[in-house]
């Protein structure tokens, strides 16, 4: 009987010298701010990061950035900026850092001119680097949301501003965020022109890869 009394006293004493472990354990967030130059850079073409060096390769008719790591001289992934009869004005690697947390370098690379504009995410993964169209994912993500709201070509919209664009990581999980403003000028009447705003978070399960 003296050993089942002393039962409630044991088990609460094992409550007090047991660690403390919360039952769902938050993961914090590790952001990274995406900057695409508004003014084109001419020495972007040759700039290099801590891990990848740049040069340029023609294949037939066409031309392609292509990035090899600076310890082995192994390609790690290849861009197409353009051919014999015209290419991006400015092309390369803006940022280098680890997007995904898989310890593996990734990058985001930015190609333009006078007419248009490329950016891209390149994420590593088991088959190799991918490479993410951003503009085309966030494109996509605007008309799930909102299908009723007009928006043309952010590669090319000239009353479109893209800011505060970022990679977010999550529980292991990426996500591409951006503040989207568009103006639609194609009325009649100036008054029922309109300008549409929305913050848009991307899904790494809704990423517009490029082939």
């Amino acid at each position: 009987m003296q050993a089942l009394r002393a039962l409630p006293q044991i088990a609460f004493l094992v409550t007090l010298l047991l660690p403390h472990i919360p039952a769902h354990p938050q993961s914090k967030d590790v952001s990274f701010r995406l900057c695409p130059p508004k003014v084109p850079r001419t020495d972007l073409t040759q700039d290099e990061t801590r891990t990848a060096r740049p040069k340029l390769v023609k294949r037939g008719k066409q031309f392609f950035q292509v990035f090899t790591n600076k310890k082995t001289g192994r390609e790690l992934f290849r861009v197409p900026v353009g051919n014999e009869e015209a290419k991006y004005w400015v092309y390369g690697v803006m940022q280098e850092a680890d997007f995904n947390g898989d310890g593996i370098p990734d990058f985001c690379w930015h190609g333009g001119d006078d007419t248009s504009q490329e950016n891209l995410l390149v994420l590593s993964s088991p088959s190799g680097y991918r490479k993410v169209d951003i503009y085309e994912s966030l494109q996509r993500e605007w008309k799930r949301r909102f299908p009723s709201d007009p928006l043309e070509e952010l590669s090319e919209a000239i009353t479109a501003d893209i800011s505060e664009m970022k990679v977010v990581r999550r529980s292991g999980t990426v996500f591409l965020e951006a503040l989207v403003s568009y103006q639609d000028t194609n009325k009649d009447k100036v008054e029922d022109m309109k300008t549409y705003t929305h913050r848009l978070r991307v899904p790494q399960s809704r990423f517009a890869y490029m082939k």
